[in-house]
């Protein structure tokens, strides 16, 4: 919730010190009333604009207008000063209302500077005390805008929206910032209903005006699908904000979304769509990522990811890794590249685990005689799950290159279990009859 009051105040932030700043010149005001001046006020009366003028220059002596080439003058600010003049102003006999409201208007922004905001606050709702009719349009605006911006940052929030519904009522053309605004209100309220309905005001406002959804618009309808539970327009939203403002948080959002819904295949994409656009740069993306892959049934891709992490450095070359990289390689059937990376990780082995592995990538490739001494290394460091099935296929192995009474020790070993008695007892018995045949062809080739 607080990260929502900060990205609101940072969009309101800077409206509130431009309208501070524009509405205390006297000149601008003027402007404003130019263009949509539809009450009759009486004027500002000369010593009244002098003394408004000169407290100006008290607070500000940066907006100082000046002549071409003219030097600004060397003035230190003192809005102290300032608000004493106006003051003093304020308890002159015959002011109009006018006079009176910019006068107050001048104090708010003396005010304002000294960072005051209590009196900031009490200097603008004087402003909008007096007759509407008897004070400009701009005027008013200006004021409205000042204290919904200000009770909105001081986190009075349903005062903040009592003025923005005012100034909207004042204001000739929808505006879809001050929609916003009121919008994270209500959301820092927690009238989540309200807020959607604010946020859907924004949209119709800039689809009207055929302008883009601001990025933090769109996330807001996001934030608050996810305060009602909506899962579906959660994913909607993010989606949209994807399509609009790709951005690696807002993939992740959706990732997990996903697999909320137990759309593990979309939430898998999601992740390797984050990736193909290089926006993960962590070892634990990158491995949770390859996880993923493999579990998918993947796992070339899921090894080639590894791999590249290694190569550039994200990812570090330990036993877990290692291990990840070598699993990924065997369930690919790429048995080569597997038994680089089981090789490499018995440099790490604390049991006999990682040479099982090895030996049996080995094995798959033929090369028995390498996996022999794998499987002897698997059985001599031992912590084995499965003792017997490294037994069994050390016998396999062993048999392959025909060292039979090897084999057989090992066939006898395994038998001593009930899960490989039988096969083991084959094996021993095909062991023997080889044997048999293998003399009787030897006698029968020296006879010759």
């Amino acid at each position: 919730m607080r990260l929502l009051i900060i990205v609101s105040l940072l969009w309101a932030a800077p409206v509130l010190l431009g309208s501070v700043t524009q509405h205390a010149f006297i000149g601008s005001v003027f402007a404003a009333e130019k263009k949509r001046e539809k009450r009759r006020v009486a004027p500002l009366k000369e010593r009244t604009y002098r003394v408004i003028s000169e407290a100006q220059v008290l607070i500000d002596p940066n907006s100082v207008p000046l002549e071409e080439g003219e030097e600004r003058p060397d003035i230190a600010a003192d809005p102290r000063a300032a608000v004493a003049l106006l003051k003093k102003l304020l308890g002159r006999r015959g002011l109009n209302s006018y006079e009176i409201a910019q006068i107050w208007n001048s104090l708010a922004y003396a005010y304002y500077i000294l960072e005051d905001t209590p009196n900031t606050l009490l200097s603008y709702e004087n402003v909008l005390k007096l007759p509407q009719m008897q004070i400009s349009l701009a005027l008013e605006m200006s004021s409205v805008r000042a204290l919904f911006q200000l009770y909105y940052a001081d986190e009075e929030y349903r005062k903040a929206i009592s003025y923005m519904t005012r100034w909207e009522g004042l204001n000739a053309n929808p505006d879809a910032n001050v929609a916003y605004i009121k919008a994270t209100a209500y959301y820092q309220l927690e009238e989540f209903g309200q807020s959607l309905a604010e946020v859907k005001r924004v949209e119709r406002i800039t689809t009207s005006l055929a302008k883009k959804m601001k990025e933090n618009w769109l996330y807001l309808y996001v934030v608050i699908y996810n305060e009602l539970e909506d899962i579906d327009n959660v994913i909607v939203f993010l989606e949209r904000l994807i399509l609009a403002y790709p951005k690696k948080t807002y993939w992740m959002h959706l990732a997990g979304m996903y697999a909320e819904k137990e759309w593990e295949d979309k939430a898998l994409s999601a992740y390797y769509a984050v990736y193909l656009q290089g926006m993960f740069k962590k070892e634990t993306e990158i491995v949770m990522l390859s996880q993923r892959l493999l579990n998918a049934e993947v796992p070339f891709e899921a090894a080639a990811i590894l791999e590249k992490g290694f190569k550039d450095g994200l990812v570090e070359e330990n036993e877990k890794n290692i291990r990840l990289l070598a699993s990924s390689y065997t369930m690919a059937q790429e048995f080569n590249q597997a038994i680089g990376a089981w090789r490499k990780a018995t440099r790490f082995a604390e049991d006999g685990e990682i040479y099982y592995r090895l030996a049996q990538a080995l094995a798959s490739e033929d090369r028995h005689k390498e996996a022999v001494k794998a499987y002897r290394d698997a059985i001599k460091t031992g912590d084995l799950k499965n003792k017997v099935d490294v037994t069994f296929w050390l016998g396999i192995s062993l048999m392959q290159v025909q060292d039979w009474n090897a084999a057989t020790k090992a066939f006898r070993e395994a038998a001593k279990t009930k899960k490989r008695a039988k096969s083991a007892r084959s094996y021993i018995r095909y062991i023997a009859s080889e044997k048999r045949r293998l003399a009787a062809l030897k006698e029968m080739l020296e006879a010759d």
